[in-house]
């Protein structure tokens, strides 16, 4: 069932050159998390906004549960909206404990204050601490107290701004996995907003990419990722190697070496083959279709990143596993099981 509903939605700050937000329409399911990704400047943030009640559109409508929340010039008030916000310093108070910080949000809630900032700080996993300041807390459980306040009034829809972004990078695993299990253990729909590839990709149900106030592409993370529908899309989530090829009758000739492929025969001009690290697969044997003098070999301990070049000075970089010697070689071989093909003029 749709919750939230957006649909042509225009935003342009006072004095601003560019719209921030340009005509962006897309729906959210009830109990789906949502990644809201982008550079800095492509309106994920204003969006997030937008539905917050913190800024007001300049066009374009917003339902949430079915009801109009935003249209025209009229307005629902943010804090009528029933919709919880977890910032991006989380925003405690200091001089108040946890419990007092998640009861804060209760004043008008019906039932027992206490008896429900309570559960939802075990929910969380901070039944032992309802007597402790934020200061005394981890980057982790401090955020798990800004949670467990946003959504102990039960909201129709959780957001987040950069949740991830103030975790150390050994936190950061856990706590986007703790952090999912929580919400999908209340139901809550759960926007979020992150620039982070990975934060999005591990966490949301879905992705949104947006560029320039415009969106790009929404969909599940292995569609985006495997499918993109443009090249921004595809270079968002590392940058694809780039190989200029020539069609023939029976496939591509290269710098790095010919590629039989009967779909050559359908070009007549030179094409880009993009394909990402991993689709590509290095290879002791001779007889292979490509060949490159290695360049460099970066080790990541799960994998490792090889730099081939043709005799051009053009590279690629290969993934490979973290067992694989090259002491002593000069070139390799390889193959691309997987490219997409582009125009290249």
């Amino acid at each position: 069932m749709k919750i939230l509903s957006l649909q042509n939605v225009h935003k342009k700050y006072q004095d601003a050159k560019d719209f921030a937000v340009n005509d962006v329409s897309f729906d959210v399911e009830e109990g789906e998390i949502l990644a809201l990704v982008g550079e800095s400047g492509s309106g994920k943030t204003t969006v997030l906004r937008l539905i917050a009640g913190l800024e007001h559109p300049d066009s374009g409508t917003i339902s949430l549960s079915g009801h109009i929340i935003v249209s025209g010039k009229q307005s629902v008030p943010a804090n009528e909206r029933q919709v919880g916000m977890v910032f991006q310093d989380y925003a405690l108070f200091p001089h108040l404990t946890i419990l007092e910080n998640v009861k804060f949000g209760l004043k008008k809630s019906a039932g027992n204050p206490t008896k429900i900032a309570e559960d939802t700080l075990n929910l969380v996993g901070l039944s032992e601490d309802y007597q402790k300041y934020p200061h005394q807390l981890s980057g982790g459980q401090q955020q798990r107290v800004a949670l467990a306040r946003a959504i102990a009034p039960n909201p129709k829809i959780l957001l987040m701004d950069e949740p991830f972004s103030n975790l150390d990078a050994m936190l950061k695993d856990q706590v986007r996995e703790e952090i999912r299990q929580i919400i999908k253990k209340t139901g809550i729909t759960a926007i979020f907003v992150t620039h982070d590839t990975k934060d999005a990709l591990s966490t949301a149900d879905r992705v949104a990419i947006l560029h320039k106030g415009y969106l790009q592409q929404i969909d599940i993370p292995k569609h985006l990722y495997e499918s993109p529908v443009n090249p921004y899309v595809a270079n968002f989530f590392g940058k694809r190697n780039e190989i200029i090829a020539t069609p023939l009758e029976e496939g591509w000739h290269t710098t790095f070496g010919f590629i039989a492929d009967t779909e050559a025969k359908k070009y007549k001009n030179k094409v880009k083959l993009m394909f990402r690290p991993e689709h590509g697969e290095v290879v002791k044997r001779d007889g292979q279709q490509l060949t490159g003098r290695i360049v460099k070999i970066s080790y990541f301990g799960s994998h490792q990143m090889v730099k081939l070049a043709d005799d051009e000075g053009k590279r690629v970089t290969i993934r490979t596993n973290p067992g694989r010697s090259f002491d002593g070689v000069e070139r390799s071989f390889f193959y691309l099981w997987k490219y997409d093909i582009e125009e290249a003029f």
